[in-house]
This record gives C-alpha cells, structure tokens and sequence, in this order.
C-alpha cells in the first residue's frame, strides 16, 4: 500500500468506526431506555398526565405543603389514598374554609402523610393479610398502616406541664424506641365481608352512606388501581383525617370522662397510680430525637398502661404476634356514658366501699377490662366475640348502643349501661365487692371463673372475715406460713379450703334456693353434701356438734346464675372417720356391730379396709329390723363377733356389698337420670376381680319430688331407702338407711 492509499484509508476507517460506535450506543440506549407506556411517578402521574391534570391541584399543593412532593416524585413504593379536587372542595365547605390557603402547615402534614400507606397495594393485595412470605391470608385485612404518626404533644398531667409520647406496645416497659406508633387506615372491600362473614350494614352502622363495596374510612373508592412508577393511586371521592386513637376519643367527650377517669386512675396520685405509668426516664433517645424537631418544655414521657388491662387505649399497633397483626384485627371498646356508670357505682360497685378510691385496683382493673375486646367486634357479630375475661358484648345494638366510630387503633361503641360483667352480677360479686369478705374472695380465686358463669348455678354461702379468724383461722398474706389454724400452719390452707367448697352449693335453677323450709339435701363443689331445712344449714361437722346454722332470710340475694346466703357461722366437716360416724348413728346400731366385729375393720385406725380417708362413699345400711330378718333367713351370721372363719368371711363380703366406692348418691333426682336406675359398683369384688353391682333408682315419681330411692341387687330384690332415717352426713360420705340386706 503506498502513502496515498494509506492517507486516505485511515480518516476513513476512523470515520466508520466512529459511526459503528454511535449505532451502539444508540442500541444500548434504545435497549435499557425508559420505556413510553411506562407511568411516571405518583406525584407526575397526578400533576401531568392527560387523565389526571387539573384534577388534584388541591391535593398537589398539600403535598407541596408537607414536603411530601421530592418523596411522591422518586423511587418509593406507596399506596395513595388521593381525594380529588372535588372532594377537597366539599372539604373546604365541611370546614367553613375558603381553600388550601388556609390550611396550616400541620394540617397539611397530616392529611398527606395519612393518606400515604406503605407499599403499593391494588385492590386484591390490599385485602391480603400479611402473615409470611407465601403464608398471606386472602381477603383477611381491613387495615393498612400509614406515613402519619402523633409524635410528642404537650399536656397537663397531675397539674404538671409535660411532654408526652404514647406506648406502641402494651403493658408498662414495653415501649419499643424504633417504633413510631403510626396511625392505621381502615379500607373496606367487598371481599373482606365475604370472607368475615359481615354484612354492608355492619359497615353503614359506622358512617353516614351506603357501603359502596370499596371504602376508605369515610371515603369511598372512585378510581382504583392506578399505576405509578412509585405505587398504586386509588383515587377518593372524600378527604380522609387521621383518626383517633380510642384514648384520644375518650379524651375529646365528656361523656365519657367517668370511664376514662376510672381506666385511668385519676383518683390515684402519680406515685400510686397502677394503671397509668409517665415514664421520662427509660428512653432518653426520645428527648435527643424530638428536640431537634420540636421546642420541648422538658423530657419526653412514655405514657404506657398496665399490662393488667387488655389494651394500651393508646397503642396504635395491635398484639404485635407479628408485624403486621393490625392488618387484620383490631381492639373494641365499650364505653359507658357518665349517668350510666354513675349508676351502676352507687347500686353495686360502691354498694360497701364508699369511693372509688377504696375499691382494690384489681377490681378496677376487672371492670374496664370487661368492657374490653381483643378483636374487632362488628354489629351484627355482638355476641360472638369475647372481652378479655371471656364474655360477650351483652348491649342491644337498638336501645343499648348509643354511639359508634372506627378509630385509628380499633371500633369504639358508646353505651347507656354498664357490661353485665359476670364478676359484678353473678353469686361471685358479692364476697368481690365487699371488703368484710375479702379473705373470702382470695379463697374464690381459684374458682371465680366457674362460679361466675350464668351457664351454671350456685348457692353461695357466705363466709365473713370475722367467722373466719373467730372458727380459728388466722390469714397473713405475703408471709411464709399465710394460713394458720388454732395457731398451726400444717393443713390449715387445706381445712380452710375444703370448708369453702362446702359453702359452694351445686344446684340446677336458683328456685331450688327459694324455700329453704322444706327438707332438701345438696351436693356441694367439693362433692360432699349439705343438708336445709326450717331455714337451718348444716354439714356433716355441724351435725357431729348438733349446732345448726341460721339463715338471714333477709339478706338473701338472688344473682343472675344463683342465691347468695348468709348464715350465722361456717359450714364445717366432720373429723370422724366413716366407720366413726356409722357407730355413733343409733338406726345403723345393728349394722354397726357388724362392722365393728368384722375383719375390715382396724380399731386401732378407726379405719374400714378398703376406704380411704380421702374417698368418697355411699353406704346402704340396712335397717335392725331388715337384718334381723336376715339372720332368721340364714343369710347372715346371728354372731357378729363370729370367730367361725366362714362366717367372718360371710360378714366382710355382706359389708362390702352395702359401700360404694366413688360416689356419693342421695334421693335428689340429679345423678340417675336413666328411668330404669343407674349401675353402681360396690366394694365387693369376686375372685375373678370382677365387681359386683347394684342398681340405684329415684324414679319412682319421674324424678321429680318428693324423691324417693331403691336399690337393687344381684338377686332382683328391691330394697327401699328409708328417707326420714337417711342422707346421714360423714366425712366425704353419706349413709342411708335399707328396709331389707342387699344380697350378692
């Protein structure tokens, strides 16, 4: 190649590779440029676009406003509940406002910020539930959680001006530092009443339209779905606030400052004050990160409340069983209106202690959280749910509930009566409510749950602080030994306890308590039995002291699940073994020997073979008469010392076939409720292991009274219980009274 051709090859070649370059780099950006269908960011797709220009100038300038603009024109990932410039505009009337301009700045804030919901959601996704990666529940959410938060406000607090940030978690000491507490949205979506089985009616009950099938709040959804670089708009045909949380809606009516004041504490100074904790001390990052942004007086404060109460009123967040549990649920409050509780404190709950201030806080505690749910508790689901002592919402949704809102953290409901709470109305309140029978009520504890219930029924005996300490008991709380008896620790909680489950009476319907003239025997909690009659009670202890124990007919008090007695003294049991108790009863002399002379017997024990001293017992003792008859048929030894080793042996097993183990059975109509009678055990049991049995019947008039009671046994033949000489009380044991020996 000469020099010419080299001259003029080069600038070409540079000229061709120059132009290949720029073809690929054309490629490159043809290949990776932003593609022409794809939508701007959320804040151009609203100012900008052929659909939307002009149609949120209002809502823009807020966002302006608020700072939001650079956030809503980047990358991001947000739903936006964007109301339109005629919803701004019927706003701006709502307000008696002339437009944006007179929106402050704050205002601003919060109507942009609470419109805003992290991450985009479309309709579907947006009633997802998010339990999981993979794990979501469909149709299950009805909450979302927003940019907008409360953050530190100012308030008066004991006389105290102080800066106050609310609890994200409940109980006190819960207080989480990276969580903002931010205030939900509620959204409603014809799916998620699908799948919650509620009705539009459910949702209307709330707010003053008719349910569209997809609402925010108070808005409903006029467009959805719309697509922006940086999320999902749906667009709202209302302007939404920030809600309430219910604390702050309790704070805002006065008629309910009775109960806000009772939730929290105010007859209580600061430094008593269990329910509510002002905490500045345990989080001093929250002083150092609002005091740049604010002009704070002082610390920041905390304030949280008791982890006795169900729920923080001001807890934003739900359980927190994971992140995003207030997706799907949220609390329920009940709140009585002032003249209601008034009421309802001076005809029950100050009925013995005066003021408010005497009552013990767990008693407080008990009556707010009767009035708390755990879960969102929709109209028509009233008594499907339950408040944190396992009770639903007993209010008439017509003439009970008077006010009704969703606020930010759960469903508030405004009553004109109190919950009928079973601790208050049940037999159970009356040891509760009284402090002359407060050693009573820690002995119930235990068992309050059960003896409060409406769907069972009791007969309470009452058993007062001074009948306690006078039968010789002597309670120190907080102390190694808490329980003495005659100045003795050993089996004094024991004693003291079984004489409360006799005061404990298991009856079907309270009108069995309504006449307490008239003979009748009853089983008690702990399964012994206790006898009434001419206004007299007694237990098996009473009857071995031959002291009966007088009603106060007048006192008497009928509960919404019983009767509430009161007695001059305490149900006592016998310190008589059963054989004891056989011996000293005069109708059973004969059968008495019998057992005395036997081989069960231990007179050194006092015990039968076979019978613990903790065991329940029937005994069927026939009469002198029927076992003398028995002796004149050959079926019975006439010696009941017998030394003759057949006879001794015929003895024992005659005696065992009259004990039945496990049960205590007596003519009243309850346990035996098969016509034809009910196959009991006996003591006597065969070589081949097998135990022999008994039938016992009290149906002779339907099981209805006057009872009465037979037993039959193996042979067919009937014996009769003779009822005047029967239902003998013996330790964990009753004695009946046979017209004829039962054979084997």
């Amino acid at each position: 190649m000469n020099k010419f051709t080299i001259r003029i090859y080069l600038p070409l070649l540079a000229i061709m590779m120059g132009l290949s370059m720029i073809s690929c780099q054309q490629e490159f950006d043809e290949y990776y440029a932003r593609p022409s269908n794809l939508a701007g960011p959320v804040y151009q797709v609203l100012s900008d676009s052929a659909r939307f220009q002009g149609n949120f100038d209002h809502y823009l300038a807020l966002v302006e406003r608020a700072g939001y603009k650079e956030t809503l024109s980047s990358a991001g990932y947000w739903t936006v509940f964007a109301p339109d410039d005629s919803a701004y505009e019927a706003y701006f009337l709502e307000k008696g406002i002339s437009g944006v301009q007179d929106i402050d700045d704050e205002t601003a804030f919060k109507l942009v910020a609470y419109s805003l919901v992290f991450d985009a959601y479309d309709l579907n996704t947006l009633a997802f539930y998010q339990t999981g990666p993979g794990n979501d529940t469909l149709s299950s959410s009805f909450r979302r959680k927003t940019a907008y938060y409360t953050g530190v406000t100012r308030r008066n607090v004991y006389g105290e001006e102080m800066e106050v940030i609310g609890a994200n978690r409940n109980g006190i000491g819960t207080f989480s530092i990276n969580d903002n507490n931010n205030k939900h949205v509620p959204y409603f979506l014809n799916h998620y009443l699908r799948q919650k089985d509620i009705t539009a009616q459910d949702i209307e009950a709330f707010y003053n339209r008719t349910f569209s099938g997809a609402q925010v709040d108070r808005a409903n959804i006029a467009i959805s779905n719309v697509r922006a670089e940086n999320g999902v708009i749906h667009v709202l045909d209302r302007v939404i606030e920030p809600l309430q949380n219910i604390e702050e809606y309790l704070a805002s009516k006065p008629e309910y400052s009775l109960f806000k004041s009772i939730v929290e504490m105010d007859y209580r100074n600061r430094a008593n004050n269990v329910a509510v904790n002002y905490d500045s001390e345990s989080y001093p990052q929250l002083t150092e990160r609002y005091g740049a942004l604010q002009q704070l007086m002082g610390p920041v404060h905390v304030k949280s409340y008791s982890g006795q109460y169900a729920f923080a009123p001001n807890n934003e967040n739900f359980l927190r069983a994971n992140v995003n549990d207030a997706q799907s649920d949220s609390w329920t409050l009940f709140a009585p209106e002032n003249a209601a509780l008034q009421q309802f404190l001076d005809d029950i709950l100050l009925e013995n202690y005066g003021a408010v201030s005497n009552v013990p806080d767990e008693i407080m505690f008990d009556f707010v959280n009767m009035h708390m749910f755990q879960s969102a508790v929709w109209p028509s689901k009233l008594r499907e749910n339950s408040n944190a002592l396992g009770e639903p919402a007993r209010f008439d949704l017509e003439s009970n509930i008077t006010d009704k809102k969703v606020l930010s953290n759960g469903l508030f409901y405004g009553t004109n009566r109190v919950q009928e709470g079973n601790f208050f109305f049940s037999v159970y309140g009356k040891p509760y409510l009284n402090p002359a029978y407060s050693i009573m009520r820690t002995l119930l504890g235990p068992y309050r749950f059960t003896i409060s219930s409406p769907g069972q029924n009791f007969g309470l005996i009452m058993m007062s602080n001074q009948q306690i300490v006078d039968a010789g008991f002597e309670y120190n709380p907080g102390t190694p030994t808490e329980w003495t008896f005659n100045g003795s620790g050993n089996l004094a909680f024991d004693r003291i306890s079984r004489m409360l489950e006799l005061s404990l009476i298991q009856i079907d319907n309270p009108s069995e308590l309504a006449d307490l003239n008239t003979p009748k025997i009853f089983e008690t909690f702990g399964g012994e039995y206790i006898r009434i009659e001419n206004n007299q009670i007694y237990a098996s202890g009473n009857a071995d002291e031959g002291v009966t124990l007088n009603f106060d007919v007048a006192q008497s008090h009928l509960a919404n699940n019983g009767y509430v007695l009161y007695v001059n003294g305490l149900l006592k049991y016998t310190e008589k073994t059963l054989a004891q108790s056989i011996f000293d009863t005069p109708q059973f002399s004969r059968f008495s020997d019998y057992l005395r002379g036997s081989s069960l017997y231990n007179s050194g024990t006092l015990q039968i073979e076979g019978v613990g001293s903790g065991a329940f017992f029937t005994v069927l003792a026939p009469s002198n008469d029927a076992i003398e008859q028995a002796v004149l048929d050959g079926k019975l030894p006439a010696d009941p010392f017998t030394g003759n080793v057949e006879e001794r042996e015929r003895i024992a097993t005659f005696l065992k076939y009259h004990f039945i183990p496990r049960n205590t059975i007596v003519p009243d109509g309850k346990k035996i409720v098969n016509p034809a009678g009910e196959e009991f055990n006996t003591l006597f049991v065969t070589l081949e292991g097998e135990a022999q049995k008994v039938v016992i019947d009290n149906s002779a008039n339907g099981n209805n009274p006057p009872f009465t009671m037979t037993v039959r046994d193996n042979q067919g033949n009937v014996a009769n219980v003779i009822l005047p000489q029967s239902n003998v009380l013996a330790s964990r044991a009753v004695i009946h009274l046979l017209d004829r020996v039962l054979e084997y």
